[in-house]
């Protein structure tokens, strides 16, 4: 924890986040272990699998691959400074980027009349009401880290293809505390590589593979550093749901 985070009494998780949260996540046990990573010394990500009920994150990955608005995104990321953006071929032909993917430039047109067929958009808007609309992810967060978090958040759906990655870099903004990925791809091997990196101010990395139900919280600090190593593969695929995660007074 740095300074300036404001500690609160662990809550109880709500009985709704079984719907979505994977019953071996709300155990007491299991939140204790929340607590004891939160409350560590020095960071390192939380790597949690099988973190969603499983039929949910079935429909999630069947959703994200029926997107019809996917786009290639590039971006340059400069420490200190908002990252220089490309969309389309600008994408493909940028020769400062360091990260490069497939985004959703406008989440909310997937809830447009038509954009995606009805099951889809019924998946897609019962998540974002899980993680963004309602407190239930935000109190699970809280059950384990003490920490009131802002409902406001950003989120991003990503995918990579052959040799997309991130470079490292800090998402240092005012209050902001965790990165969330859901990761959701049900085709990922360990093969296709595209694992989040991270390293922390002892000068200590870590590796985590982006399986399939799997769940990263990585602690936002001014010494920390964090990427994801390109993707390998024939194939579209590491199907990411991307949330960052701030303190509420912030």
């Amino acid at each position: 924890m740095t300074t300036g985070e404001t500690l609160q009494q662990p809550a109880a998780v709500p009985t709704a986040a079984a719907r979505h949260i994977a019953h071996a996540h709300l155990t007491e046990a299991a939140l204790g272990s929340v607590r004891d990573w939160y409350g560590a010394e020095h960071a390192t990500p939380l790597h949690l699998t099988d973190f969603l009920v499983p039929e949910l994150a079935t429909r999630l990955s069947a959703a994200l691959r029926a997107v019809p608005t996917w786009a290639r995104h590039a971006s340059l990321i400069e420490k200190g400074q908002e990252p220089t953006e490309y969309w389309g071929e600008e994408a493909d032909t940028a020769t400062d980027a360091t990260a490069s993917q497939f985004r959703v430039p406008d989440i909310h047109e997937l809830f447009a009349d038509g954009v995606l067929p009805p099951e889809h958009r019924r998946t897609l808007e019962e998540f974002f009401v899980f993680a963004v609309l309602s407190d239930t992810f935000r109190d699970w967060l809280r059950a384990g880290t003490g920490l009131r978090l802002r409902k406001r958040t950003a989120m991003e759906l990503a995918a990579y293809r052959n040799s997309d990655g991130l470079g490292d870099h800090q998402d240092l903004m005012p209050g902001r505390v965790f990165a969330v990925n859901f990761y959701l791809d049900e085709g990922y091997r360990a093969e296709h590589g595209g694992r989040l990196g991270y390293r922390n101010g002892r000068g200590e990395e870590f590796r985590a593979a982006p399986l399939f139900n799997s769940l990263s919280i990585i602690p936002i600090r001014e010494d920390c550093w964090h990427w994801v190593e390109p993707f390998s593969g024939d194939r579209v695929g590491r199907y990411t749901i991307a949330m960052a995660q701030h303190l509420e007074e912030s």
